[in-house]
């Protein structure tokens, strides 16, 4: 008797847990709240360590224009300053410059800035 009870009370908890989880469509969203991603890597696929944390260093550095060439003759304009592949700006070596973006290296620390909309 006692373990009929106990089956018929494990089937309604079966069945209303599988109901309950029927009425609940909602996705998980991951909010990072300004934190890293814990999800995403912290080497590209080049080998290079990403800054996925933004540094005051690299807050500092703002990229105003970007002047692309696809054959590599590329500018751009950060801070107010014209510079090329391979110039100096602050502690960081400018590495690439692409349509959007702008890639920056300091020590094997690799920073891409993107250029914002309405530059």
């Amino acid at each position: 008797m006692i373990k009929n009870l106990f089956i018929i009370i494990g089937c309604i908890l079966i069945f209303v847990s599988f109901i309950y989880a029927q009425t609940q469509t909602e996705s998980f969203v991951y909010d990072s709240k300004g934190k890293r991603d814990p999800f995403l890597s912290l080497v590209s696929p080049e080998g290079f360590l990403l800054n996925l944390a933004s540094s005051s260093e690299t807050s500092e550095l703002s990229v105003e224009g970007i002047i692309y060439d696809s054959r590599g003759k590329s500018y751009a304009i950060i801070n107010s300053e014209v510079v090329k592949p391979g110039d100096i700006i602050g502690k960081f070596e400018l590495i690439s410059i692409e349509k959007n973006k702008v890639i920056l290296i300091k020590d094997t620390e690799r920073i891409e800035i993107e250029l914002k909309e309405g530059n």
